[in-house]
């Protein structure tokens, strides 16, 4: 394919997929067709078909592409790090929270695309909705899990703490687009502060004692 001609599809592309992020935040997945998102990118509906065969995976593609290179993202940030060093741990958890409300307001439709988009057409469509949710919990569960076999913490389900955090991190974040009742360096603080808590609770007494002594 000549380099005029990818360029020009790659312009039409970005179109089709910036106008169906405004579409889908403002109407939900439900209150948004093809046609709009046609007319809202100024393109034809043979235009469209080019790209993709419907409006689910327009919505699959924006949704995951986003959210996979998001997490990639908090991979990179949270490993490796020293459980045993309450600073790096700390430090580990700014960065990580950072990097959400940076993800956040440089693309604030996508998180009320996944609030408010495509959830109930039918199971399997839930679980590209809200999939990427639960992914970021089940990687957060797999340190937890790793920190348990080492006996740095004991009774505690990996899961359900994966998913607790996941659930705080989305509903500050949601609260804090929408209705700004407290900034952003005040939920980044809650969320560190919360989530080493959480995480103290369920200390052996090893890794109690080994994390005391650096206070």
């Amino acid at each position: 394919m000549p380099k005029a001609t990818e360029q020009k599809r790659q312009e039409t592309l970005d179109k089709i997929i910036r106008s169906a992020i405004d579409l889908f935040s403002k109407g939900g997945y439900h209150n948004t067709q093809v046609m709009d998102v046609v007319r809202a990118a100024n393109v034809s509906a043979g235009t469209f078909y080019n790209y993709f065969k419907d409006k689910r995976e327009l919505y699959e593609r924006i949704t995951r592409e986003n959210f996979d290179a998001f997490r990639i993202l908090i991979l990179e940030i949270r490993r490796p790090v020293n459980i045993w060093d309450r600073r790096e741990q700390r430090d580990k958890l700014r960065a990580t929270f950072t990097a959400l409300f940076d993800f956040v307001e440089t693309n604030p439709q996508l998180l009320t695309i996944m609030l408010r988009g495509g959830y109930g057409v039918d199971e399997s469509f839930d679980i590209i909705t809200w999939g990427s949710f639960t992914t970021f919990a089940d990687d957060l569960a797999e340190d937890i899990q790793e920190w348990l076999n080492e006996g740095i913490i004991h009774n505690i389900n990996p899961h359900l703490f994966g998913h607790a955090v996941v659930g705080m991190a989305m509903q500050i974040i949601h609260s804090f687009q929408f209705e700004k009742r407290f900034t952003r360096e005040e939920a980044i603080d809650y969320m560190i502060t919360s989530s080493l808590a959480t995480f103290d609770q369920f200390l052996t007494p090893q890794g109690r004692n080994i994390l005391e002594q650096q206070i």
